[in-house]
């Protein structure tokens, strides 16, 4: 079983958050962020850590600074 870390789980809502305000889907911004959909479910439920360079690509892809990305974390 596997601990899902409060941080990860609040930036994974984070971005479900803000992708949702820009009306886009799962797929829409991994295909721009260049992972798998599966991938970016993973995020969003706190299950994956993204690195530095896939957190930069999501933050351009939604249009937010890295900053704001991380603000209600």
């Amino acid at each position: 079983m596997q601990v899902i870390s409060t941080t990860h789980k609040k930036l994974g809502e984070r971005i479900k958050e803000l992708r949702k305000k820009l009306n886009m889907t799962q797929e829409d911004l991994a295909f721009k962020v260049g992972v798998d959909r599966s991938y970016m479910g993973f995020v969003e439920r706190g299950e994956k850590n993204p690195t530095l360079d896939k957190l930069i690509k999501i933050s351009q892809s939604l249009k937010v600074s890295l900053s704001e990305l991380f603000q209600s974390v």
